[in-house]
C-alpha cells in the first residue's frame, strides 16, 4: 500500500507534535499547507524542501514511510547496491543484478542500467577470473558517467566497482578525481565506507601493476581510513595487503605479521566469505605459504 503525500506528512506532523502554522512558517499560509496535508494541492519543489526541512525529516524517510514502511523498485535496487560492502558478497551481488534484470523489463532507467553493468563486472572478475570479460561492462557505464560535471554517491559507488578495470594511469585518475569529489561532499556521502573502498581498491591495482611504493602509501592510507570509520573487515584486507606489498619489498618479516593479523581479525569477527576471499588473494599475489597462515604457523 502507498500512502499519498499528505497523508504522511500529517502522519509525521502528528507524531512530532508540530503545529500546521510551525510546519507553514514564512513560506506559505496555514491554509495553503492544510490543503497540501488533505491531499487537495501539491506543493512545489520549494514549498516542498521547506516542509521536510521543517518536519526534519529526509526525502529518503519520507518516501520509506509513504511506501508503507517498506522500499520497492530503483529505490530498492540502489538502496541495496549501496550496501554491499565487498565484493566477496556474490549472493548479494546476484540478488542486486536479478532485481536490475526484473526492473528492466518494463523500465528504462540509467542508474538501474549502470548498476546491472557493475555486477557483470563484478561476476566477470571475481567468479570468472576475467578482466577482460569486464571491461566492456566496465567500460559502458564509464561512457556516461565520464560526461557528467559532477559524481554524488551513487556514481561514485558505481565508479568504484569498475575504475581498475582500465589501464593504470587511466584508473589512477579516476579514483583520485573520485577520492577527491568524497571529500568536498564528505557531509552529505550516503556511505561511509567509500573512501576505504577507494583506498583498497587503488592499493591492488598498484600492486597489481608492481608498483610497491605507491601501493604502501595507499595501504597506509587504507588502514587510517578503515581504522577511523571503524570497518574492521576492510581493515583486515588493508593488513593483508600491506604485508603482501611489504613481502615484495624484502621485508617479509613485517609482511607476514600483517597477514596473519588480517586473517585473525575475519576469524575473529567470522567474516566466512571475506575470509575465503582473501585467502584466494594470497594465493594469486604471493607465492608464501598460505596453508602455514591458516594453521597459524607464519615460520
Amino acid at each position: 500500500m502507498r500512502y499519498q503525500l499528505g497523508e504522511v506528512l500529517k502522519r509525521v506532523r502528528q507524531s512530532k507534535r508540530y503545529t500546521q502554522k510551525y510546519i507553514a512558517g514564512d513560506q506559505m499560509s496555514r491554509a495553503t499547507y492544510a490543503k497540501i496535508e488533505a491531499c487537495n494541492m501539491q506543493p512545489t519543489v520549494g514549498k516542498f524542501m521547506h516542509i521536510l526541512k521543517r518536519l526534519d525529516i529526509s526525502y529518503e524517510e519520507l518516501t520509506y514511510i509513504q511506501n508503507s514502511y517498506s522500499l520497492n523498485g530503483k529505490d530498492k535496487i540502489v538502496h541495496d547496491f549501496i550496501k554491499l560492502r565487498t565484493s566477496a558478497e556474490f549472493q548479494k551481488v546476484n540478488a542486486v543484478y536479478e532485481m536490475c534484470t526484473e526492473y528492466l523489463k518494463n523500465n528504462f532507467d540509467n542508474v538501474v542500467q549502470d548498476i546491472l553493468y557493475v555486477c557483470k563486472a563484478m561476476y566477470a572478475i571475481h567468479i570468472e577470473r576475467s578482466f577482460e570479460k569486464a571491461f566492456p561492462y566496465a567500460n559502458k557505464v564509464w561512457e556516461r558517467l565520464s560526461k557528467l560535471d559532477n559524481w554524488y554517491s551513487i556514481e561514485l559507488k558505481l565508479i568504484n566497482n569498475i575504475f581498475f578495470c582500465f589501464p593504470l594511469e587511466t584508473g589512477i585518475a579516476i579514483a583520485e578525481r573520485a577520492l577527491g569529489e568524497i571529500d568536498r561532499f564528505s557531509y552529505i556521502i550516503r556511505n561511509d565506507d567509500l573512501k576505504s573502498s577507494y583506498l583498497l581498491n587503488l592499493t591492488i591495482l598498484l600492486f597489481k601493476n608492481h608498483k610497491y611504493n605507491k601501493a604502501y602509501i595507499y595501504a597506509n592510507k587504507s588502514i587510517e581510513e578503515c581504522t577511523r570509520v571503524k570497518r574492521f573487515e576492510g581493515l583486515a584486507v588493508a593488513y593483508i595487503r600491506k604485508g603482501v606489498i611489504l613481502d615484495k619489498m624484502e621485508k617479509s618479516e613485517q609482511g607476514r605479521i600483517l597477514i596473519k593479523k588480517g586473517l585473525s581479525i575475519c576469524k575473529v569477527l567470522d567474516l566466512d566469505s571475506m575470509y575465503e576471499a582473501v585467502i584466494q588473494e594470497l594465493h594469486e599475489l604471493t607465492s608464501l605459504d598460505i596453508d602455514h597462515f591458516i594453521a597459524g604457523d607464519t615460520d
